[in-house]
């Protein structure tokens, strides 16, 4: 079993990926190109498993979080349904993600 290395270096390697991704060879979209602006906040545990569908790729939870956390600091807020979240709704559509 492969352990996640928690650290600056992988941070910013993940963000690099998702924030970059053509530039790596990935077929999918940035990671701003993910989401927009919305009145209310989706919960953080929502928004991940929407992008790890569209993409079709492995992020780890943690990382995902981190990287979200970083981008949209701005849009952290609790969602209705108590849960801490950000004010973002997912906008790829299905056909977008790369598979592998």
């Amino acid at each position: 079993m492969n352990k996640l290395i928690l650290n600056p270096e992988s941070v910013a390697a993940y963000k690099t990926l998702m924030t970059e991704p053509t530039k790596h060879g990935l077929d999918i979209p940035p990671l701003c190109e993910c989401f927009k602006e919305a009145e209310e906040a989706t919960a953080r545990h929502i928004l991940f498993d929407e992008y790890i569908k569209k993409v079709n790729k492995p992020v780890p939870k943690v990382m995902f979080y981190i990287i979200m956390d970083e981008i949209y600091r701005n849009q952290i807020a609790k969602a209705p349904d108590g849960n801490m979240g950000w004010k973002l709704k997912i906008t790829i559509n299905a056909e977008r993600g790369g598979g592998g």
